[in-house]
């Protein structure tokens, strides 16, 4: 307090004019726009809770999510012959239906006919592929192990492509030479005299590639095949229908997938959600600032408050800064100094509670401010 009152009497002796070069240096410097404390952490939380937005909205635009999916389908395949005769003088039709017993002489060749149909619940691109194989087999009739086996490719692989279908089927057909294949068997037989049992199995192989992101991710992928198998080096043979037939009935589900769709939205996305994780961590900063103990501002507004009470009147009308001269001061004993030298009150108002307040003094057009704020806070 003597420092105070030391420094009126020195001012004491101040004209106003003496002060007007200090107004007018003022004047010329550009008011910048302040934000108190609490207008700050506003001004914060929604920064961040727009960035959050913003993150969320990019990164969901740069992914794409594919939901699960259940996809059904049935394929059915089967084989039919005919087996067609040599000229005899008892058969009068030219061949003979499935599922009977058949003289291995008259046989002329085998007409086989085979037929697959695949659908499915839903649309779907990719390609389907076929091929008709042999094998020949000859064993040991005792033992039934194997003695000679040869491969042919009887109708070699043969692929289509599916565009936006549901469904497709396969017909072929095919003609078994008989004769030329009991020929190699009745050969190997007597050639080493031994005794055989042999056959010529028939394949029909199918193969099933869709395209996964056409429905949705269920993986329908698969292979078929439909088996024949026809004895040789008998008398008399009876032709089976293997049960490797097809007749499915499935129901597919995926599983939930994600793909990269836009690398920049993602980039975006990622740097808004650094950015607001920066903010958050300044909003709790700042929050946790609140419930400590009163900051360097409020301790210094309270001191001031309770030893000048008598000199200080509180006001609830702002002061007109635009319209007046603005003399500002950096310290508050400057302001006592000033009440001293001009016998003017000093008013008091709190612009924002715990971070800025005015104490000043009316002059005619000119007003002297002291500002205190709380740069503590910042």
């Amino acid at each position: 307090m003597k420092k105070a009152k030391k420094t009126i009497n020195e001012l004491k002796g101040i004209k106003k004019e003496d002060m007007i070069p200090v107004k007018q240096k003022k004047s010329k410097r550009k008011r910048g726009i302040y934000l108190g404390y609490y207008s700050r952490l506003i001004f914060n939380v929604i920064l961040f809770l727009s960035l959050v937005v913003t993150s969320y909205i990019f990164i969901n635009k740069s992914i794409v999510i594919q939901e699960a999916k259940n996809v059904s389908y049935e394929e059915h395949g089967n084989t039919d012959y005919k087996v067609f005769l040599k000229d005899n003088i008892y058969y009068e039709d030219k061949y003979l239906d499935k599922n009977m017993s058949y003289i291995a002489n008259l046989i002329d060749y085998i007409s086989v006919d085979y037929n697959y149909k695949f659908k499915a619940d839903t649309l779907f691109d990719g390609e389907y592929s076929y091929k008709i194989r042999a094998d020949l087999e000859i064993l040991n009739a005792e033992n039934k192990t194997l003695f000679f086996t040869k491969k042919y490719d009887l109708i070699k692989e043969k692929t289509f492509t599916i565009e936006n279908q549901n469904e497709y089927n396969i017909v072929e057909n095919i003609k078994i030479d008989y004769d030329h294949y009991n020929s190699l068997a009745n050969g190997f037989k007597s050639s080493y005299g031994v005794d055989t049992e042999s056959n010529l199995i028939i394949y029909l192989d199918i193969y099933r590639n869709i395209d996964q992101n056409s429905i949705n991710n269920p993986n329908i992928n698969g292979k078929g095949t439909i088996k024949l198998t026809i004895p040789l080096s008998e008398k008399a043979i009876n032709i089976k229908m293997d049960s490797m037939e097809i007749n499915n009935k499935n129901v597919i589900t995926s599983l939930d997938d994600y793909y990269l769709e836009d690398i920049k939205y993602l980039i975006i996305g990622i740097i808004s959600l650094i950015i607001s994780l920066y903010l958050f961590i300044k909003i709790v900063k700042r929050l946790s600032r609140l419930s400590i103990s009163p900051t360097d501002y409020d301790k210094t507004l309270k001191k001031i408050l309770n030893q000048y009470d008598r000199l200080i009147v509180t006001t609830s009308s702002m002061p007109n800064l635009e319209k007046n001269n603005i003399i500002k001061l950096k310290e508050f004993v400057e302001l006592l100094d000033a009440k001293d030298n001009l016998h003017k009150p000093i008013f008091f108002i709190e612009v924002t509670p715990h971070q800025k307040a005015y104490f000043f003094i009316q002059d005619d057009d000119k007003i002297i401010l002291f500002t205190l704020k709380n740069i503590d806070n910042k």
